[in-house]
């Protein structure tokens, strides 16, 4: 990852997620498992694993170092334990 992107996350004015089963990088970072949005206010989560945002979610790809806006559904990807 880029330091130029790594400063576009640590200065963007919205909360930021991920939606992959897990990311050592995106905890260090602050970047928070879209399961967190329910919880932020920021959405509805649905009892068959979607997320409904009441406002626009920032769904963020470090392998392609991009920042998406969502405000359709999307369907959760559960976390994974790696023992």
């Amino acid at each position: 990852m880029t330091k130029a992107f790594e400063e576009q996350i640590k200065n963007f004015p919205h909360p930021l997620f991920y939606n992959t089963t897990g990311s050592p990088i995106a905890y260090k970072l602050g970047i928070r498992h879209l399961s967190a949005a329910p919880l932020s206010g920021l959405a509805t989560l649905s009892n068959v694993g979607h997320i409904y945002p009441k406002a626009p979610i920032y769904l963020v790809d470090l392998e392609a170092q991009t920042i998406e806006e969502i405000g359709d559904c999307i369907k959760l990807i559960r976390l994974q334990s790696e023992s």
